[in-house]
């Protein structure tokens, strides 16, 4: 790893930069996931969001870690702290839950080599965790890219991309009044501005566990509806990324709306009112015709019972 910092820094060098916030339990894996990189030029850099567990203690085991610790800001803030105090031309955002494949960098990097006008590139994931591990491939062969983010088919999770530092900086990082789906903002104000491309291989493992926060189904509804309207400026008028705006707000509402639903029924039977009243709050924003589907399946179910 090129750390020496009187040294220029090799054209291809890249900074991993992993926040950390309640998960030193896995950090351990994603610095490892780093450390086995093919590709030897790159910083890894831990910024601590606060957190009150023993993420110091992990990424002391590191030498050649940077540890940077904050007060809690949240995983965009913790983000662009952690591209404030990088090097790399390029850039991969890696959560303490997740893994990088040994190949990611040298992947993503080739596709740069062949199209150097590129703002930003990613591959495919797999799942793992509880329930084993098993293959996505996301990636859209669209040729207009924004298109193909613009209806929820593209780049996810954020460490699937390998991003340019003078774009990432151009679009001034990420938004830090969002509590999710700032990856997906960001890609789409990158998408809208640079070409970006996919190279379709396997180079990123995505964890599944009960803490994640894209099982936390009102954050996910109401910040991705969010995240659309931020774009519709740009699409207005525009019938083929109307069409894909569009497409991609219902995908969060079908994705989202009805966990949030069934969780508000659970939370109203379990007599705690105030998450249920907070789900229905974002159930009548965000997803109104959920309540449609609650009362057909109530009738279904007292018709049901009467036969």
């Amino acid at each position: 790893m090129n750390l020496l910092r009187d040294q220029p820094l090799h054209p291809e060098f890249v900074s991993v930069i992993i926040p950390c916030y309640r998960q030193a339990h896995f950090l351990g894996e994603a610095i490892e996931s780093v450390l086995a990189q093919t590709h030897p030029h790159y910083e890894v850099i831990v910024v601590d969001d606060g957190s009150p567990d023993h993420t110091a203690d992990v990424a002391s085991r590191y030498p050649d870690v940077r540890y940077i610790r904050q007060e809690n800001r949240g995983l965009p803030g913790a983000r662009n702290t952690g591209l404030r105090h990088s090097r790399g031309t390029y850039v991969v955002f890696l959560d303490a839950d997740d893994r990088l494949l040994p190949e990611h960098f040298e992947t993503c990097l080739s596709l740069f080599r062949r199209q150097p006008e590129l703002g930003l590139v990613c591959g495919d994931f797999r799942w793992f965790g509880e329930e084993g591990t098993w293959h996505r491939h996301s990636c859209s062969d669209q040729p207009d890219q924004y298109a193909a983010l613009l209806r929820f088919g593209f780049i996810v999770p954020p460490h699937s991309a390998m991003v340019k530092r003078e774009v990432i900086s151009a679009i001034g990082g990420f938004r830090e009044e969002l509590k999710s789906s700032e990856d997906r903002d960001c890609w789409l104000r990158v998408a809208r501005l640079y070409p970006i491309r996919c190279h379709h291989q396997l180079i990123a493992e995505y964890r599944r566990h009960p803490g994640q926060m894209s099982q936390k189904w009102d954050v996910m509804l109401s910040t991705g509806v969010q995240v659309m309207r931020y774009q519709w400026p740009y699409v207005k008028g525009i019938s083929m990324y109307e069409e894909c705006y569009r497409s991609g707000i219902r995908q969060y509402q079908d994705a989202c709306g009805p966990p949030l639903v069934w969780q508000m029924v659970a939370d109203a039977r379990a007599g705690r009112w105030k998450s249920a009243l907070n789900a229905l709050s974002t159930v009548l924003r965000f997803y109104p015709k959920g309540l449609l589907m609650l009362i057909r399946h109530k009738m279904h179910c007292l018709s049901t019972a009467q036969q």
